[in-house]
């Protein structure tokens, strides 16, 4: 059975009940994949509070949002619409270097990648993560609703917007 990585967005959560997400799946290491590692709307994720509270919780907290973030300071990175170019981001040696890291601490630890988007269809982690850890490296990534239900990268992708998203996204053959 191949390793698994758990993705969940802290979306508008409170920290109540984005930690009781946690609880629920025995998370026992949050990887930060934010570009920007701060919210308006769910103020507890912010760098500076996030990881006193995870402490907390005996979660450990590791920030790899500089080469995993969906949102590269580097405009290159970005197609004429202003989309980020995951398939160029993906190629980058700082990028498969973080994402061996990150399947490194899943090998030891229950892993959760976290981002700010509840809907993995429309997040980095699915689009960019996805590709890297379930079919360069055959993880398997459980996705972590706002409800508690835990969605498999399969059953996203029957849904229609997660179809449109991840076009041109995958590694070419």
């Amino acid at each position: 059975m191949p390793d698994t990585i758990y993705t969940i967005g802290h979306s508008n959560h409170t920290w109540e009940s984005f930690s009781a997400l946690l609880r629920a799946h025995a998370i026992e290491l949050l990887i930060d994949a934010r570009t920007n590692p701060v919210s308006r709307f769910a103020p507890f994720s912010n760098s500076r509070t996030l990881p006193g509270l995870l402490e907390q919780e005996n979660i450990e907290y590791v920030y790899l949002g500089g080469p995993l973030g969906g949102k590269p300071a580097d405009e290159s990175f970005y197609d004429a619409k202003g989309k980020p170019d995951y398939r160029k981001m993906r190629a980058e040696d700082a990028f498969q270097e973080a994402v061996d890291e990150a399947a490194s601490m899943a090998q030891r630890s229950n892993v959760v990648l976290m981002c700010s988007e509840e809907d993995p269809s429309q997040c980095h982690r699915l689009l960019l993560l996805g590709p890297a850890l379930e079919e360069a490296r055959g993880f398997h990534m459980l996705h972590i609703r706002t409800s508690g239900e835990v969605v498999t990268t399969g059953r996203l992708g029957r849904l229609r917007k997660h179809t449109q998203q991840i076009q041109g996204t995958l590694p070419s053959v």
